[in-house]
C-alpha cells in the first residue's frame, strides 16, 4: 500500500506538538508537587492553637523547677507565639521576594523546629516563652511563602489553591496534638483532682522535654520535605492573547484619588479607545454585564469622573467621605487604609471583631485547663480539641452558605450572639462530657466565622482597590488586642470558671457593637461584591 509522504514542514510541526505535550504534562507534574508541598508545610503552620492541648504537660513539668507555675502564666507561652507571627507576617512576604520561596520556607522550618527542639532544655517559664516565640516567628516567616510560590504555577483558581495549601493549617493541629498525647500520656493518666495537673513523680512529667523532641523531629521532617517541593516555574506561561483578554465582572474600575494612581489595563485591540484607561463603552463591548456592578450600593467611579451609570459623579476630596458610626448609610467608598484608620466605622468593625472573636481565641487556649478537674480523661479532651481545630475549618463553608442567604451582616450579628451563650452553657456544664465536647467543637465553630466573614465586609466598606493592606490592619490590630487580652489573664489568679464568664459578657459587647454595623448598613445591598468574597473566604481559608 502507499504510505503517506509527510513534507519536511508536517514532520517538525509533529514533533513540536509531542513537545508541547510533553512540556503541559511536566508542567502539571511540577504544578501538583509544588501544591503537595505548600501543604506540606502549612502541617507546622497551624501548630500555635494546639496549645490548649499540651498545656497540662508542660505546665505540670515547670511547676517542678518554680512552684509559683500556673497554667493562668503559662497562657503567656501561647500568646507570644501569636505575637511572633503577627511581626513576621509582612516581613515573610518581602524576604520570599528577596529569597524566593523555598528559602524563606527553610528559615521558617529552621525557627520553627529550633525553637520546639530548645523548649526541651527550658526549666523556666521565661526560658520557654522566649524558645516559643523564636517558633512564632518561623510560623509568620514561612506562611506566605508556599502560598505565593503556587500562585506563580496556578494563574487562576487561586483561592482553591489556597484552601488547599492551608488544609494543613487546620489538620497539623490535631495530629500533632494526637501525637503528643499519644507519646506523654499512653495510658490515659489522670491528673491531680485539686489542681489539674499531673503529680511531679508521674511518667507524664518525665516525658515531656522528650516530647518537644518529637515534635521538633515531626516539624523539621515535615518542613524540609515541603519546602524542598517548592520552585518556581522553569517556564512562565505566556501572556494570554490580545483576543483572549477578560474582564472580570466583578472587578470594579474606580476614581483614584486626585486623578492619580496606576492605570487599568490595556484593552485588547478592536475594542474601542486606546487610552489605557477603559471608557464604560469599551467595557461593555469586553463585558456587557459591568452595567449592571452598579447595584451592589458602591460609589463605582471610572477615572474620567464618570459613574458606572455613565452619568457624571463628583470625585472624592481629599478629606475623604467619612461614614461615621451614627446615622445610616447607603453609599461605600474606596478608602486608603489611613483613611480608613481616621473613620470611626473601621474601629466599630475593628472592636466588634475583637470582642466576638476573642471567645474562641481564649477557648482554644484554656479547654484542656477548664475541663480537665471535671472530666479524669485526657485523651478524650485531646480529641475534642482536634476536633474543635477541624470544626473552627469546616464551618466556614456554613458560614459563607448562610451568610448567602440572610446577609453577611446579619450573619456576623446572629454569630456574635451565639458565641457568648455557648460560652455560660460550656461554662455551667463541665461535667457532661457529650455537652462539653459538642460545645468545645461550637466555639471553635464559630471562632471560625471571624475568618470568614470579615474580609467581605473589610472589602465591602473599605474598597477592593486597597483590600490587602485594609484587612491587614484589621486582622494586626485584631491579633494583638486579642492577645493582649488573653495574656493579662496569666497575670491573675482567677479562676478559668470566672474567666469564661468574663470573656462571655466581652462577647455580648461585640455582639451590641455588631448588631450596631448591621443597624447602620441595613440600608445597603451588598449581594454583588460580598458572594464573591464570602466564595474565597469561606473555601480559601476552609481548613
Amino acid at each position: 500500500k502507499r504510505q503517506a509522504v509527510r513534507s519536511p514542514r508536517q514532520a517538525v510541526s509533529t514533533a513540536n506538538d509531542n513537545v508541547n505535550d510533553a512540556d503541559d504534562y511536566l508542567a502539571k507534574i511540577e504544578r501538583a508537587v509544588v501544591l503537595f508541598g505548600g501543604a506540606l508545610l502549612h502541617l507546622i503552620v497551624g501548630i500555635k492553637i494546639m496549645w490548649g492541648t499540651i498545656t497540662p504537660y508542660v505546665t505540670s513539668y515547670l511547676i517542678q523547677y518554680d512552684a509559683t507555675i500556673t497554667t493562668h502564666r503559662t497562657l503567656h507561652v501561647y500568646t507570644v507565639t501569636f505575637l511572633g507571627q503577627a511581626l513576621t507576617m509582612y516581613g515573610g512576604g518581602l524576604l520570599e521576594k528577596k529569597i524566593g520561596a523555598r528559602a524563606t520556607a527553610l528559615l521558617g522550618t529552621l525557627l520553627i523546629s529550633g525553637g520546639t527542639f530548645a523548649a526541651s532544655f527550658c526549666t523556666s517559664l521565661y526560658a520557654l516563652v522566649l524558645s516559643q516565640a523564636v517558633v512564632g516567628l518561623g510560623i509568620g516567616t514561612a506562611y506566605s511563602a508556599p502560598i505565593l510560590c503556587c500562585f506563580k504555577h496556578f494563574s487562576s483558581n487561586k483561592a482553591l489553591v489556597t484552601g488547599i495549601i492551608t488544609t494543613g493549617t487546620g489538620f497539623g493541629p490535631f495530629l500533632f496534638g494526637l501525637i503528643a498525647a499519644a507519646y506523654v500520656n499512653p495510658n490515659n493518666l489522670p491528673t491531680d483532682v485539686v489542681y489539674g495537673l499531673f503529680p511531679s513523680d508521674s511518667p507524664v512529667v518525665q516525658r515531656v522535654p522528650g516530647m518537644f523532641r518529637l515534635l521538633a523531629a515531626c516539624y523539621a521532617a515535615a518542613g524540609l520535605l515541603g519546602s524542598s517541593l517548592l520552585s518556581d516555574p522553569i517556564d512562565l506561561p505566556e501572556s494570554v492573547s490580545k483576543n483572549e483578554v477578560k474582564f472580570d465582572p466583578k472587578v470594579r474600575v474606580r476614581q483614584i484619588e486626585n486623578g492619580q494612581g496606576e492605570s487599568a489595563p490595556m484593552l485588547p485591540k478592536g475594542t474601542g479607545s486606546s487610552s489605557t484607561v477603559p471608557s464604560y463603552d469599551d467595557l461593555l463591548k469586553i463585558n456587557p454585564s459591568f452595567s449592571g456592578m452598579q447595584d451592589n450600593g458602591i460609589a463605582d467611579e471610572l477615572e474620567n469622573g464618570y459613574g458606572a451609570a455613565g452619568s457624571q459623579t463628583k470625585g472624592i476630596e481629599k478629606g475623604h467621605k467619612r461614614y461615621g458610626s451614627r446615622t445610616k448609610f447607603k453609599t461605600t467608598y474606596d478608602l486608603t487604609t489611613s483613611e480608613m484608620i481616621r473613620d470611626s466605622l473601621c474601629w466599630l468593625v475593628i472592636f466588634g471583631a475583637v470582642c466576638s472573636g476573642t471567645v474562641g481565641f481564649y477557648v482554644a487556649a484554656s479547654f484542656k485547663s477548664f475541663g480537665q478537674p471535671y472530666i479524669k480523661d485526657d485523651h478524650f479532651l485531646t480529641a475534642v480539641g482536634g476536633l474543635g481545630c477541624l470544626c473552627s475549618g469546616l464551618s466556614r463553608t456554613l458560614w459563607g452558605s448562610m451568610a448567602d442567604c440572610l446577609g453577611t451582616f446579619r450573619t456576623v450579628e446572629i454569630v456574635s450572639y451565639a458565641s457568648p451563650i455557648a460560652m455560660i452553657l460550656y461554662t455551667l456544664t463541665p461535667d457532661s462530657r457529650g455537652a462539653f465536647g459538642f460545645l468545645v467543637c461550637s466555639l471553635y465553630a464559630l471562632w471560625g466565622a471571624n475568618y470568614c466573614l470579615y474580609p467581605p465586609i473589610a472589602a465591602f466598606l473599605f474598597g477592593e482597590r486597597n483590600m490587602g493592606t485594609n484587612y491587614g490592619f484589621i486582622f494586626f490590630v485584631f491579633g494583638i488586642t486579642s492577645t493582649f487580652l488573653i495574656d493579662i489573664c496569666g497575670y491573675t489568679s482567677i479562676s478559668f470558671r470566672d474567666l469564661n464568664f468574663a470573656f462571655a459578657g466581652l462577647g455580648f459587647v461585640g455582639a451590641l457593637l455588631n448588631s450596631r454595623l448591621r443597624y447602620l448598613t441595613t440600608d445597603i445591598k451588598d449581594e454583588t461584591i460580598m458572594k464573591h468574597h464570602r466564595a474565597t473566604s469561606s473555601v480559601g481559608s476552609i481548613f
